[in-house]
């Protein structure tokens, strides 16, 4: 890896006990949320980083409810799980609010499940009633608010690559043969770029920053896979996420 720290500064980097199976960001309050899941142990736990600082505020908490539960939201205050009747079902059948401090349960609604969630609020509804009736409810007790209270907004910035089928690898680059898209993000005067090589007929994933003709950043995300992987990193504002080995998640200042 050839790294010039006078153009990105590390941030964190951060292993987990299982694959990171899903990432919540909340630009607002600089903070991301990710869902863990062991597949050997069938247990699923959430941790809390502060993308600016680097802090851990919650890392693999597991809950009484091991696996059937899933990361929904992550607010400034508390993060929003939805659980599940049975493995593999879609229906959301309750939700749970955690307090982002001590990752103490604020409450937990078995009745109701969620339809959609912002900064503001939950809005929720009771799936043993039909036709559907939509309501909402605050963050931390779980108690009803009025819709007026609600502004109806994404803080959302996220910004990820685009999928090119063609795209001139500069050949200062060495590289073995590319298998399949591109990933590619242009961010200032840099370029991003992530792809799949074969490399004595294995495939590993590779991800590059550099800017004109110097890298700045050379990683392999992951070696001798025998399909290709999903999108590997996303951009926030002027920080780089990506994941390494399924179960880390790096983060650099742009």
């Amino acid at each position: 890896m050839t790294l010039n720290k006078n153009i990105l500064s590390p941030i964190f980097s951060i292993k987990f006990g299982g694959i990171i199976w899903k990432i919540e960001v909340n630009d607002k309050y600089d903070l991301i949320a990710i869902e863990s899941r062991s597949l050997e142990s069938k247990k699923t736990s959430f941790s809390v980083i502060n993308f600016k600082t680097g802090e851990i505020l919650i890392k693999e908490k597991i809950f009484k409810e091991t696996w059937n539960l899933n990361l929904a939201y992550i607010a400034e205050k508390n993060l929003i799980l939805t659980a599940y009747g049975q493995s593999g079902s879609p229906e959301s059948k309750g939700i749970i609010s955690v307090n982002i401090k001590d990752a103490e349960v604020l409450w937990e609604h078995y009745n109701l499940s969620l339809n959609k969630a912002n900064d503001e609020g939950l809005q929720v509804f009771d799936p043993r009633i039909n036709p559907r009736r939509l309501s909402w409810i605050n963050h931390i007790k779980g108690e009803n608010m009025a819709e007026s209270d609600i502004i109806e907004y994404s803080n959302k910035t996220l910004i990820y690559p685009e999928f090119r089928t063609q795209f001139s690898i500069p050949d200062f680059i060495l590289r073995g043969e590319i298998a399949g898209d591109l990933s590619v993000l242009s961010f200032r005067d840099l370029t991003i770029i992530s792809f799949h090589e074969k490399i004595q007929n294995n495939i590993q994933q590779r991800l590059l920053v550099y800017q004109h003709d110097t890298i700045l950043l050379d990683e392999i995300l992951i070696r001798g896979i025998q399909k290709l992987q999903p999108e590997s990193f996303f951009m926030q504002k002027n920080h780089l996420f990506y994941i390494r080995n399924k179960n880390e998640i790096v983060s650099y200042l742009v």
